[in-house]
C-alpha cells in the first residue's frame, strides 16, 4: 500500500533511511556500486516515482520536495544519495519524450533508468528512427537500470550561429554493453561506469532533442497542463547534480560532532571537545554547510516557484541560480577541509566518513554542472552586460 506522498511523511521516511545508508558506506564506496538492498529500500520507503506524473500513477510531487530529499538522504551516504537523486530525476525527463516512449518506459513494475547526457555518441537517421553507436561514461547507477538515456550528436542546425543537433535517445538497458572502469577519487559508491552501443537501432518516439527540451517544446509539453513540463529543461536539472552538496557536508558535520564528543587527545588524555582549534573550526563548517544549505535553498525554492506560477525565467535569473549551486557545492567542500584537518591522522583512512565527504564533493565539483568556472564566467558575463558563455543557456 503506498505510503502518504506529503512533504512531511516524505522527509520523515528520507531522514530515518540516512543512518542506514550510513551504516553501508564504506562497503557501498568497496562495491563501488550501491547495493541492491539500498535500491529496495528506496522502493519500499516510496522514495522512487516521485515525479511520475499522475497521468500515469504517479504522485508529481513538487520538484522543489523531490530536490531537498536528495540532501537529506546525502547525510547519510553522498553516493546512495547521488544515484537515487539522478535515478529518480529521470521520471520528470522521461515526461518530455513521446507519449508511446513514456508508456514503454513505464509498462513493467519499478522501472529505473541510467543516463549519459554528454553527447559522446553519434546518431544517423534512418527509416522510422535513428541508428545510434557511441560511447558514454558516468553512467550513476547503471548497475540497477532497466533503460538508458543517452545523447548523441546529429550534426549542426543551420541556424546562425550554427548549433550542434543533440538527440536524447531511450536504448533499452540490453542493447547496451557495461564497461566496469569505475575507479576514482569520489562518489565511489555510484557506479557511474561507462557503456558502448553499436548499430541500435532507437524508433523516433523515443527520441528528444535538445532544442526542443532547451526551448520548453517537447513532445511531453503538449501532454501536460502543468507549466513545468514547458519550462527549459536546462534550467532545472542542474539543481540535480548539486542537491547532495549541502547534506553531504552537514553529515559530515555531525559524524564529527559526534566523534569530538568521544575522543580524547593522545598526548595528555584531554577531550578534544574542548580544543580551542577544534572549536573554532566545526563553528566555521558548521557555518558553511548551513550557508551552502540556505544558498542552495533559495535558488531552488524561487525558481520552482516563478515556474509553477508560469513566469518566464529572466537570463539574469537563470545565472544566478547557477552560481548558487555550484557555490553551494564549493562551500560544503570548504566545510569538509577543514573537519578533516582536525581530524588529525585518524582523518586520512577510508572508513572516516568525513574524508570520504570531502573526497564526494570532490567528485560533485568535478561534473561539468558541478564544477565553478563556467557558472561564475556566465554569471560575470551576463550580469556585466554580455551574453551567456555556456552554450545550455
Amino acid at each position: 500500500m503506498a505510503q502518504s506522498y506529503s512533504r512531511q511523511a516524505l522527509f520523515e521516511r528520507a531522514t530515518a533511511l540516512a543512518p542506514r545508508l550510513r551504516e553501508r558506506a564504506v562497503a557501498t564506496n568497496n562495491a563501488r556500486s550501491v547495493p541492491a538492498e539500498t535500491i529496495r529500500d528506496f522502493w519500499d520507503n516510496d522514495l522512487f516515482y516521485l515525479l511520475k506524473p499522475t497521468k500515469h500513477g504517479g504522485p508529481e510531487v513538487r520538484v522543489d520536495t523531490f530536490f531537498e530529499l536528495a540532501s537529506v538522504l546525502a547525510k547519510g551516504d553522498g553516493s546512495a544519495a547521488w544515484v537515487w537523486a539522478i535515478m529518480a530525476v529521470h521520471d520528470l525527463f522521461m515526461a518530455l519524450f513521446p507519449e508511446q516512449a513514456q508508456h514503454e518506459y513505464w509498462a513493467a513494475d519499478r522501472t529505473l533508468s541510467a543516463s549519459s547526457f554528454a553527447p559522446f555518441g553519434r546518431v544517423a537517421e534512418v527509416e522510422g528512427g535513428l541508428k545510434l553507436n557511441g560511447k558514454w561514461g558516468f553512467c550513476s547507477g547503471i548497475d540497477h537500470a532497466q533503460w538508458m538515456i543517452l545523447a548523441a550528436f546529429a550534426g549542426m542546425l543551420s541556424q546562425d550561429p550554427p548549433i550542434p543537433d543533440i538527440r536524447y535517445c531511450l536504448v533499452p538497458k540490453s542493447d547496451v554493453t557495461v564497461i566496469d572502469d569505475w575507479y576514482v577519487l569520489g562518489l565511489q559508491g555510484t557506479g557511474s561506469k561507462s557503456c558502448v552501443v553499436e548499430d541500435v537501432f532507437v524508433p523516433e518516439h523515443r527520441t528528444v532533442t535538445n532544442v526542443d527540451l532547451t526551448e520548453g517544446k517537447s513532445p511531453g509539453s503538449r501532454l501536460y497542463d502543468s507549466p513545468l513540463y514547458k519550462t527549459p529543461v536546462w534550467a532545472i536539472f542542474p539543481f540535480c547534480i548539486s542537491s547532495v552538496a549541502p547534506g553531504i557536508a552537514k553529515g559530515a558535520v555531525e559524524v564529527f560532532v559526534g566523534e569530538m564528543k568521544a575522543r580524547a587527545s593522545q598526548f595528555d588524555y584531554s577531550p578534544l571537545s574542548r580544543k580551542s582549534t577544534i572549536q573554532a573550526r566545526l563553528a566555521e563548517a558548521s557555518a558553511l554547510a548551513d550557508a551552502a544549505e540556505l544558498l542552495y535553498q533559495r535558488s531552488l525554492r524561487e525558481t520552482i516557484d516563478k515556474i509553477m506560477r508560469g513566469e518566464r525565467l529572466s537570463l539574469e535569473h537563470r545565472v544566478r541560480s547557477r552560481r548558487d549551486q555550484a557555490y553551494a557545492i564549493q562551500m560544503g567542500r570548504r566545510a569538509c577541509e577543514l573537519l578533516q584537518g582536525a581530524q588529525g591522522g585518524g582523518g586520512i583512512f577510508n572508513h572516516s566518513h568525513v574524508q570520504r565527504c570531502g573526497r564526494d564533493l570532490a567528485g560533485v565539483a568535478a561534473h561539468i554542472v558541478g564544477n565553478w568556472d563556467m557558472p561564475a564566467l556566465n554569471y560575470g558575463q551576463v550580469i556585466l552586460g554580455g551574453p551567456p558563455a555556456d552554450p545550455m543557456f
